[in-house]
């Protein structure tokens, strides 16, 4: 079930990034069949490589790509503590090791993102159907 919500807020996120798309392309105003079709197909392209993108973020994230990154910001913030010694991280090795077991999921960004994507191909048949001669 906890799968089914991430789906499902996923899904959520994409049609709210594709309605801001949409308004911002002034889809109230719009009265050609062509129109409508381009809108859509770029309101969906837009949120899912937004959604893709973010999948991928997370999976570099896993690999350790802003590890150093993060133990230095957080390494920072804590010099201002009065005692130094009572850092949660002693050693960027520490740090290290305790991010090793904290892996997150991205599979379900990209799943949805392609699916916004391919919604958004089939908007684009239909664009160049209706589109005149």
């Amino acid at each position: 079930m906890k799968t089914v919500y991430k789906y499902l807020i996923t899904v959520a996120v994409g049609l709210v990034i594709t309605f801001i798309a949409l308004l911002a392309r002034d889809i109230f105003n719009l009265t050609a069949t062509v129109d409508f079709m381009k809108a859509f197909c770029d309101a969906f392209f837009v949120s899912g490589v937004v959604l893709v993108c973010v999948g991928g973020l997370v999976f570099v994230s896993n690999g350790g790509v802003f590890d150093m990154l993060a133990y230095g910001i957080r390494t920072f913030f804590e010099s201002f503590k009065k005692n130094v010694t009572d850092r949660k991280y002693r050693t960027y090795y520490d740090y290290k090791e305790s991010k090793k077991d904290r892996k997150t999921s991205f599979s379900f960004l990209v799943i949805v993102g392609v699916v916004f994507i391919a919604v958004s191909m089939i908007f684009l048949v239909f664009y160049y159907k209706y589109l005149p001669a």
